[in-house]
């Protein structure tokens, strides 16, 4: 059982208001786009759920889990919308030069969306086997630590020469944390078979980004993703 794993989402949630404090939080809301305040609003609806949940099953109140269990399904698909709207403002605003420089950026919101709807996927499938749920769940909020440690080492660290270092240091953590967790649960195979899943599709995903990402192959699904009429 992950009875804990309030603790450390609280610890997550904290995280990300550091992380998103310089150019979100710190800003005035008129002057941010509201593509940029509905992805927000869902990131933090989904970190609010992923906080009280283990908290309600501390407190045996199961009822109230599985009433926000049936909440999750609107917000999980918030988030995942949110996501990909945003990414599709950001990236067909720029020009054709911008674009091209930076398209290989777009595998990462992409990925993040595809990681998420695979764990909460999985999650709702196993809804009816505890530690299967509960892992899965977790994982959720592993496709968070990409994005928010990535803006704590950029706002608060030393530059590093490439964003290739930034990806190696974010996704090398979230594959270290998966492996801790297999470690952790020796004693439920059920837990261990969902984590190590799930390490196998997170080390899968973030190998692309480093291979099929920085490749031409990447650009024609980059090149129909910017110019679909989605914002």
């Amino acid at each position: 059982m992950f009875n804990n794993s309030g603790f450390y989402f609280l610890a997550l949630l904290a995280a990300a208001i550091a992380a998103f404090w310089p150019k979100y939080l710190s800003l005035a809301p008129r002057s941010i786009d509201a593509y940029t305040h509905l992805h927000a609003f869902s990131m933090l609806a989904w970190s609010a759920l992923l906080v009280a949940q283990p908290f309600l099953i501390r407190a045996r109140l199961r009822s109230a889990h599985r009433a926000l269990g049936v909440l999750s399904y609107a917000v999980a698909a918030l988030v995942m919308i949110s996501s990909l709207l945003l990414a599709h403002l950001r990236f067909k605003s720029m020009s054709p030069l911008v674009f091209l420089a930076e398209a290989r950026n777009l595998y990462l919101p992409v990925s993040t969306v595809v990681l998420f709807a695979i764990a909460y996927g999985m999650g709702l499938f196993y809804r009816r086997v505890t530690s299967l749920h509960a892992a899965f769940m977790v994982c959720t909020a592993l496709t968070m630590i990409d994005p928010i440690l990535g803006r704590i080492l950029f706002f608060y660290f030393p530059p590093l020469p490439d964003d290739l270092y930034y990806q190696a240091i974010t996704y090398g953590a979230t594959d270290l944390i998966l492996i801790g967790l297999i470690l952790a649960r020796r004693t439920d195979p059920q837990s261990r078979w969902a984590l190590a899943t799930m390490l196998k599709i997170f080390v899968l995903a973030h190998a692309l980004w480093f291979t099929f990402a920085q490749s031409a192959a990447w650009m024609p699904f980059a090149r129909w993703f910017k110019s679909l009429p989605l914002t």
